[in-house]
This record gives C-alpha cells, sequence and structure tokens, in this order.
C-alpha cells in the first residue's frame, strides 16, 4: 500500500517512516516527600463561584445561594432556603450589605445571629453557638416558636462556608 503524498511538501519528497512498536511507558519518577500510609489523602472539591451551598442532615436542608449583581439591573443578594423532609418551609432573601453582617458574624463565630429577609422571606434563621456546635433554629418572622432545628455537625466547616459566600457577594 502506498501512501498520499504529505500536502505542502515538495514534490518527490519520501513519506517518512512511522514506528511500527508500541510507545514505551515513561517510569513514575519518585516524589520529593514519600507519603506515609497512615496519612489519608483528602482532597476538597473545588467549588465553583456561585454554585448553591447545602447543609443536610436531619431531614434538613438549609441551601445558600449568592444572587450575582447584573449592573444597573439588580444588587447582589444571598438566599437561603429551607427545606424539612422534602417539603419547603420557606426562604429568606438578603441584601448584599446584610448579608455581608451575617455572613462575618457567622465566620467569626458570634452568637446569637439572627438571618432576616429585608429584600423578602417568610422565615428567619436564628444561629447560636452551643456545647455541641452551632445550631439554627428556623422560625416564620416575628415568632417564637421553632419550626425547625438543624445542629451543625463538627464535620462541616461554617468558616469556610463564610468565606466562600463573601467572595461571591463581593466588595
Amino acid at each position: 500500500m502506498t501512501l498520499a503524498p504529505i500536502r505542502g511538501a515538495p514534490p518527490g519528497a519520501s513519506s517518512p517512516d512511522f514506528p511500527i512498536e508500541e510507545p514505551r511507558a515513561i517510569p513514575a519518577q519518585p516524589s520529593a516527600a514519600p507519603l506515609s500510609s497512615d496519612q489519608p489523602q483528602i482532597t476538597q472539591p473545588v467549588r465553583q463561584r456561585y454554585t448553591p451551598v447545602d447543609i443536610s442532615g436531619g431531614g434538613i436542608t438549609v441551601t445558600f445561594s449568592v444572587i450575582p449583581e447584573l449592573p444597573a439591573i439588580s444588587r447582589a443578594s444571598l438566599t437561603v432556603q429551607v427545606v424539612a423532609d422534602t417539603v419547603a418551609l420557606g426562604f429568606l432573601r438578603m441584601s448584599a450589605p446584610n448579608a455581608r453582617v451575617f455572613l462575618t458574624e457567622l465566620r467569626d463565630g458570634r452568637s446569637p445571629i439572627v438571618a432576616e429577609g429585608d429584600e423578602g422571606g417568610t422565615v428567619e434563621i436564628d444561629c447560636v453557638i452551643t456545647d455541641v456546635g452551632p445550631v439554627f433554629l428556623v422560625r416564620k418572622p416575628g415568632e417564637r416558636h421553632t419550626l425547625h432545628r438543624r445542629v451543625i455537625g463538627p464535620d462541616f466547616d461554617l468558616k469556610t462556608l463564610a468565606d466562600e459566600l463573601l467572595a461571591d457577594l463581593g466588595p
């Protein structure tokens, strides 16, 4: 079988010989620091900007979503949705300045903190630091009766959550 000439090659140029053997694998180079067998490798997934963040457990899910600013159309805001056993308990939407105050206090571990929807909403969320960890209390605005209580486990990093959402809100 004769190969067609290579396009752009001068007339009468020979066709190059192609390797017939399999490519050889390059041996792995040892790293500078050997991994110890007792250290588990933990890789944190990289969160895409403006991706909602869920805190789930105990039959309740609290979802934080930042809505970015659209210049000349709308300001940035933070929406928090609360779902218990697949039933929506409600939501709140905070303006960027109020969301920054709430998230900064959450990041700094202040207690109690109240998240109210100054741009609308059907619930408010109180965050209280207790002996077992942070607790979210969900209630109707202006009421003392708690609709739902969610203890945030020690494995969830509220500081990182707050930092990521603050970055999404921007300056």
